[in-house]
């Protein structure tokens, strides 16, 4: 969360022109208005593919040519034009991945004793919400001393989709949209084959019987029953469940709060710059308080950081994951003004190995190893990385608005600062007690 300087529109475009790759890629995102469109693509030999709709003021296409004209960097009709670029997941693009091989049995083996509990009118396993996140936040006292929930807020999740029958998730589910297919609904299960998709959401094993832990990928361990895993070997893409994981940590943080899932990537973790800029419009056009977004982005985007400011402008809070390069590095949306930038801590408040690190990185952190969440098929899953710990902050976030629905995405922010200190990681560990007993209407924890 820094000042992002204002760069001339003249020196974004020229820049950009200068690192084009000679060959390869050629769609493209233009900014302009509506109605210079047509006359922007007529000038510069552009063809439209798609466009934004919902927004307010500039106009956000795509549009693909086979060869750029240098002349687009002095149309004065065109507000930025830049590649559209691939976006990965948090976990996909960094160089430090999260290393389960040390951490997952120690993690997984302090579990409570599986059982079901009623969780805000939902069957969950009883480790989704008694686990070391929710104690370190505080979760538990300060929905005790507060009673509240999140209600009346939508959290915007942007990510993979989700599993719309879920039992946990299924009450607070918004219909969401799917801009990878561009079709209505969010559901992940689109990214499996249809046979093992039936399979998995025919499953009827209970939550308590016959479960083992497997390892699914770099970020993830899951609970699964022995029929689900077999159900699941070799079929899934490599991020398959992530969208379900995030949206269950809002949930967990905002268990009344609705979830708008977004389905902005694919199961394999990869989008593009353009789906990325529907799903942040659609999310304030259609109403989210918040947004929660798991992915980074290395290199400023000047259509991406219009996108941001429209939302923040609309008054919604934006969480955005800080990255898990293991470097004080700057990433995109977390690096813009405003934006709550979010890096991982252990569960001793320790930095995480991978995490990105530094107060211009990092505005706050929050726990980011072996978090217990929700993963598709009714099962539960440990994720390790900034994507998990961005959702958490997001949930808190539609606690503070529930309380303070006057406040503006800075306020929020500020409320959040109220936070356990922790080297390198910003104001710090999120404590949900500070930062509700900050609000001022709010009884403190005791």
């Amino acid at each position: 969360m820094t000042n992002s300087l204002a760069i001339p529109r003249f020196v974004v475009i020229l820049f950009f022109l200068l690192s084009l790759p000679l060959l390869g890629e050629d769609h493209y995102v233009l900014v302009t208005a509506p109605s210079k469109v047509g006359d922007v693509c007529g000038r510069h030999g552009l063809t439209q593919v798609d466009q934004v709709s919902g927004t307010s003021s500039a106009g956000v296409f795509l549009v693909t040519t086979s060869s750029v004209d240098p002349t687009i960097a002095t149309d004065s009709d065109v507000q930025s034009f830049e590649l559209n670029k691939f976006v990965g997941v948090a976990e996909i693009t960094g160089t430090t991945e999260a290393s389960l091989t040390q951490s997952t049995t120690s993690i997984l083996d302090q579990l409570p004793g599986r059982a079901a509990v009623t969780y805000f009118g939902s069957t969950v396993a009883n480790y989704y919400v008694q686990q070391q996140a929710t104690s370190l936040t505080r979760l538990g006292n300060a929905q005790s001393a507060s009673a509240l929930t999140g209600a009346g807020m939508t959290v915007a999740v942007i990510d993979t989709g989700v599993d719309p029958e879920h039992p946990a998730l299924m009450s607070v589910l918004l219909p969401g949209f799917d801009f990878v297919h561009n079709i209505s609904g969010a559901s992940e299960l689109v990214d499996l084959p249809p046979d093992t998709a039936a399979a998995l959401t025919q499953s009827t094993t209970s939550i308590l019987d016959n479960q083992d832990v497997v390892q699914l990928n770099s970020f993830t361990a899951a609970i699964l029953s022995q029929s689900t895993t077999s159900i699941l070997d070799g079929s899934t893409p490599g991020y398959f469940g992530h969208g379900t994981m995030t949206a269950g940590l809002v949930h967990l943080m905002a268990p009344a709060a609705l979830i708008m899932p977004l389905k902005a990537f694919g199961g394999d973790g990869s989008s593009d710059l353009f789906n990325i800029l529907k799903a942040i419009y659609y999310a304030v056009d259609h109403g989210a308080n918040v947004i929660s977004m798991s992915f980074e982005i290395q290199q400023s985007s000047p259509a991406l950081q219009n996108a941001i400011e429209y939302a923040l402008n609309m008054n919604v809070a934006v969480v955005a994951a800080s990255g898990n390069d293991g470097q004080k590095l700057m990433v995109y949306p977390a690096g813009y003004n405003n934006v709550i930038g979010v890096g991982s801590t252990s569960n001793q408040d320790l930095q995480s190995v991978f995490t990105n690190f530094g107060t211009n990185s990092v505005y706050v952190a929050a726990p980011g190893e072996g978090v217990i969440t929700t993963y598709p098929g009714g099962n539960y899953a440990a994720g390790w990385g900034t994507s998990f710990s961005a959702p958490l902050v997001a949930g808190e976030a539609a606690l503070i608005l529930q309380a303070r629905p006057d406040f503006r995405p800075g306020d929020v922010a500020n409320a959040v600062s109220k936070a356990v200190q922790v080297q390198d990681m910003g104001h710090g560990r999120v404590d949900f007690c500070q930062a509700l007993g900050s609000l001022g209407n709010v009884p403190k924890c005791q």
